[in-house]
């Protein structure tokens, strides 16, 4: 029985405690490479783009790879990666590229045509 004045913390109150006790020890230890990339195949999470060492974002944070596996990068650098994801969404967006399209073997990418007549011309 709880003490007079003392208000005592309900079931659900004790279980989003836990929850969120458990995400916190989560985020601050590395994800091994084999549970991200099952988590990606099983789309669970989901990466910025198709390049080497695109971040990777996974319960409501992004994450880098290192060479102890994945990290979670803190609130601040979330925010801040979130923004420069919206920019680069809409960078490729107006490309025309989509998420999910093969990547170009580097080297034969076309080059963008130039504005200027005759540049470019040997």
């Amino acid at each position: 029985m709880p003490e007079p004045g003392v208000q005592s913390a309900t079931w659900t109150d004790r279980m989003e405690l836990l929850r969120d006790s458990a995400q916190q020890r989560l985020l601050e230890a590395p994800m091994p490479a084999d549970v991200m990339d099952r988590l990606l195949t099983d789309g669970k999470a989901a990466e910025l783009g198709l390049f080497e060492g695109s971040p990777v974002r996974y319960m409501s944070r992004w994450w880098r790879k290192s060479e102890s596996g994945w990290e979670a990068l803190d609130e601040e650098a979330t925010a801040e990666l979130d923004q420069h994801a919206e920019r680069y969404r809409a960078a490729t967006a107006s490309l025309g590229l989509q998420e999910g399209a093969p990547a170009e073997t580097p080297g034969t990418a076309k080059p963008l045509a130039s504005s200027r007549p005759g540049a470019g011309e040997a």
